[in-house]
C-alpha cells in the first residue's frame, strides 16, 4: 500500500508540473483576463516568462517610455522582449510610484494608464538648426509646434536647408479620438486626440526624416497634390515610433484632402481628423510642393507603406509638443 500511495502521489506531482507548464505557456500572464482594461496602444498584460518570452511593439513602447522614470535604470535595453530586465523595471516603476497592480513585475492596466500619464512627454525641443546641420543630403525642414490637445490647429513652418523662411501654413494634428471606432470621413472633433502611439492616433512628436511622395491614390481623402511622408525617426518619440526596419507607425503624411467635394466643410472651419497625418488646407500643400521643387527636390514615386522605406530621404519633420520640455 506504501508504494502504490507513493506512485499515486508521484503521478499528481507530475501532472500538477505538467498543468502549470502548459498554463504558463498557453494562458499567458496571471492578469491576461484584463487585457481588455489595458489602454492603447497596450492590448494585453506584460509578463515575463523565460519559456515563453513576450515580444512586440507593445514592449516596445513600454520600454522606450519607461527609462524616463526616474525610479528606472536608464540603461535598460530596447530589446523589444518582456525580459527579466524589463520586468525588474516595471517592478522598480511600480514601487516608486505607489501603484498597485496585478502583481510586482507584471504590466497591468494601473501600470500601464500610469506610464501613459507621466512619460508620454519626450521632451523634444527644435534646436533651431538648419536642416544642413543634420546633412548636405537635407534640403528642407518643417517645423511644428503642438499642444496635447490636438483639436487645436497651430501654424506650421517650412525652411530651406540654410533655415530661410519659406511658408507658414496652418494645420492639424489630431488622429482619432479611440482605438476602436472607425468614423465616418471626414469628420470633427473636440477632443484630446488617441495618443500617438496607437495606430491612428495622433501625430508623433520629435525629428523624423522627410521625403516628397507623389499623390496618393485617393485623392479624395488625400489631396491630387504630391505628399511629404515621416519616415526615420532621430529623437523624441519619432526614433522608436518610426524606426527604420520596425516601425510602430506608419503612413505619417502631411497632405490635404477634397473636404469641400465630399462633405459641408468650408475654409472658415478647423479641418477634419485624420489618422495621424498632417492635415493643411489644399492651396497651402500645392504651395509646398512647389516651394519644394523650387529648392531641387524630387517627387518620389509613392511606394506606400513599403519598410523599410526606399528612397534617401530629402527633409525633416520636426514636430515638438509645447509644455512638454
Amino acid at each position: 500500500f506504501f508504494f502504490r500511495l507513493v506512485r499515486f502521489m508521484k503521478s499528481i506531482v507530475s501532472t500538477l508540473i505538467l498543468i502549470s507548464f502548459v498554463m504558463g505557456v498557453y494562458c499567458g500572464c496571471s492578469g491576461s483576463s484584463m487585457n481588455s482594461q489595458m489602454p492603447s496602444p497596450f492590448y494585453r498584460v506584460l509578463c515575463y516568462d523565460a519559456q515563453n518570452m513576450m515580444s512586440g511593439h507593445d514592449v516596445i513602447i513600454l520600454q522606450n517610455l519607461i527609462i524616463r522614470s526616474p525610479f528606472v535604470n536608464s540603461t535598460l535595453p530596447m530589446s523589444g522582449e518582456y525580459d527579466s530586465a524589463t520586468s525588474q523595471a516595471v517592478a522598480a516603476f511600480q514601487q516608486g510610484n505607489n501603484i498597485q497592480d496585478i502583481a510586482s513585475g507584471e504590466f497591468g492596466p494601473n501600470t500601464a494608464n500610469e506610464l501613459l500619464n507621466l512619460h508620454s512627454c519626450d521632451g523634444y525641443r527644435d534646436a533651431g538648426l538648419p536642416a544642413s546641420y543634420y546633412g548636405s543630403q537635407y534640403l528642407y525642414k518643417f517645423h511644428f509646434q503642438v499642444f496635447r490637445n490636438r483639436s487645436y490647429e497651430t501654424i506650421g513652418t517650412l525652411y530651406d536647408a540654410n533655415n530661410l523662411l519659406i511658408q507658414t501654413f496652418r494645420i492639424r494634428t489630431h488622429g482619432w479620438d479611440n482605438a476602436t471606432a472607425n468614423p465616418p470621413w471626414p469628420y470633427w472633433s473636440n477632443t484630446v486626440g488617441l495618443n500617438m502611439f496607437t495606430s491612428n492616433g495622433n501625430t508623433p512628436t520629435g525629428l523624423a526624416e522627410a521625403d516628397l511622395n507623389s499623390p496618393e491614390p485617393d485623392s479624395a481623402a488625400y489631396g491630387p497634390f504630391p505628399v511629404n511622408r515621416m519616415i526615420n525617426g532621430i529623437e523624441g518619440n519619432a526614433k522608436f515610433l518610426l524606426d527604420y526596419s520596425n516601425p510602430v507607425r506608419t503612413g505619417i503624411l502631411l497632405h490635404t484632402g477634397e473636404w469641400r467635394l465630399n462633405s459641408d466643410w468650408n475654409l472658415s472651419m478647423d479641418m477634419p481628423n485624420s489618422e495621424g497625418c498632417i492635415h493643411s488646407h489644399m492651396e497651402e500643400i500645392e504651395q509646398v510642393w512647389k516651394h519644394l521643387l523650387n529648392l531641387g527636390v524630387e517627387v518620389h514615386t509613392n511606394p506606400g507603406g513599403q519598410i523599410p522605406y526606399p528612397y534617401p530621404a530629402q527633409g525633416l519633420f520636426s514636430v515638438e509638443q509645447v509644455g512638454c520640455q
